[in-house]
């Protein structure tokens, strides 16, 4: 039984870091979690929460600062619940991203394998191509910002130096027309504007605002009179109760789409499809999966998970025939014109659960005449069950999984019991945050 009570002040010595990037020190052999403390540092912390085994402690002072200590570039780092690391070295970053991929797959799916070196970002600041901005009723009436970490609290700011420099323009003109509608409550459900999402397509802006009801006539009017410079103006109608940002479907209510040239490809991006943040990291991640299909010298390729097809398309180049599963409608619309935009003819998009649809797909197991390579994409949650199944039964020799969340790669790495891991692949897909992106190569038994 740890021996602490809360409101004490420790002296500590961090030892490391843990999964979410908080500092690890450990007094009677019982963790106490410490964001923003770095390892080897001796600090002074307030404890705020004492369990059974373990305990979470608040950093009031570093007596001792790590040398791998930077100063963030952000005002609002430590508030804001987007950033997890920006006062840690970028080589420091590097390596606990390499550490978490390892430590998850030990631990949870018992697996020891030499993991290769994080593959870097070119940028660390100023990497992302979209911001997402909710926009909630207040105390104050309304407020504009990002979440706070673990909270739907507002972290009111005008900047943040992950986006590029025309989006952090755009950000405090947003809150100007933000205050021309009634905010989003979450308790009752009521108001008019929920959130605000944006990208940068190579320099052009595309803005959804993401609303209760058709507001169509005002936002476009709000955008004009705010001087918000936007290519692409839609419209998303979000009436569900629940913290999905988007609802089903977004209407283009000023300007025109125009092509986006990502990772070689020409493609329209939909407000609901799904692309890579980090344009640079993307384009090494797909040349390695591209590299490895290649290597697999497959007949058939089935890219479960598929996004908006950007990683399909990829693909196309290395198999007579690629498949493409997705549950999102908007996503495969936006694959289907990628690939006509493209002259891409060997690539059939299917929309639906790829729980339903993968078992079909890979069903009576793997001929010798068709040899297929099966790609995994999931989002954070990793794969259904039915799919780990479905794989492990169709006698596919090998499986590539790209995974954006350490725990259930390593969870799905673990049902997945007819394939051993060859090779593993960290890439800081999100840097200055705990989150990596993983590519695993698996051969079959």
């Amino acid at each position: 039984m740890i021996d602490l009570n809360k409101n004490d002040v420790i002296e500590t010595v961090i030892e490391s870091l843990g999964y979410k990037g908080e500092g690890v020190a450990r007094l009677d052999r019982v963790p106490v979690f410490i964001n923003g403390a770095l390892p080897g540092e001796k600090v002074r912390a307030l404890v705020i929460l004492v369990k059974k085994d373990f305990a979470v402690g608040k950093l009031l002072e570093v007596l001792t600062p790590s040398p791998l200590r930077v100063a963030p570039a952000c005002p609002v780092f430590g508030k804001c619940g987007g950033c997890d690391v920006q006062h840690l070295a970028y080589e420091g970053q590097l390596d606990f991203k390499k550490r978490a991929v390892e430590d998850a797959l030990l631990k949870i799916a018992h697996i020891r394998v030499n993991t290769d070196e994080c593959v870097p970002s070119p940028s660390v600041y100023g990497y992302r191509n979209k911001i997402s901005l909710p926009v909630r009723k207040n105390a104050k009436g309304g407020a504009i910002g990002f979440f706070a970490y673990n909270s739907h609290r507002i972290v009111e700011t005008n900047d943040c130096p992950l986006q590029t420099e025309k989006v952090r323009k755009l950000i405090p003109v947003l809150r100007g027309i933000a205050e021309r509608f009634a905010p989003y409550d979450e308790e009752s459900g009521k108001g008019e504007l929920r959130h605000f999402a944006v990208r940068d397509l190579g320099g052009r802006i595309s803005l959804t605002a993401v609303v209760t009801r058709d507001l169509n006539a005002r936002l476009i009017c709000a955008v004009k009179e705010c001087g918000a410079e936007v290519d692409e103006l839609w419209q998303n109608i979000n009436r569900t109760r629940g913290n999905v940002i988007m609802g089903e479907g977004s209407e283009l209510i000023l300007g025109e789409r125009k092509p986006y040239y990502y990772c070689g490809l020409e493609l329209f991006v939909h407000p609901n499809g799904f692309l890579q943040v980090n344009t640079g990291v993307a384009e090494k991640l797909y040349a390695k999966v591209a590299e490895l299909a290649s290597r697999a010298n497959a007949d058939r390729i089935i890219d479960a998970y598929s996004g908006s097809g950007v990683l399909t398309a990829l693909l196309s180049r290395n198999a007579k025939t690629v498949i493409g599963v997705e549950i999102e409608k908007a996503a495969v619309d936006s694959a289907d014109e990628l690939m006509r935009a493209n002259g891409i003819t060997n690539v059939r998009n299917i929309c639906g659960d790829c729980a339903d649809v993968i078992p079909r797909l890979l069903s009576g197991g793997n001929p010798d005449s068709e040899k297929t390579l099966i790609v995994l994409d999931p989002p954070r949650g990793g794969c259904d069950a039915k799919v780990i199944n479905a794989v492990n039964a169709c006698g596919a020799s090998e499986v590539i999984y790209v995974s954006c969340n350490p725990s259930t790669l390593a969870r799905d790495l673990s049902m997945l019991t007819s394939y051993n891991v060859v090779s593993v692949t960290p890439f800081d897909m999100f840097p200055q945050t705990k989150h990596v992106e993983t590519l695993v190569l698996l051969f079959r038994k």
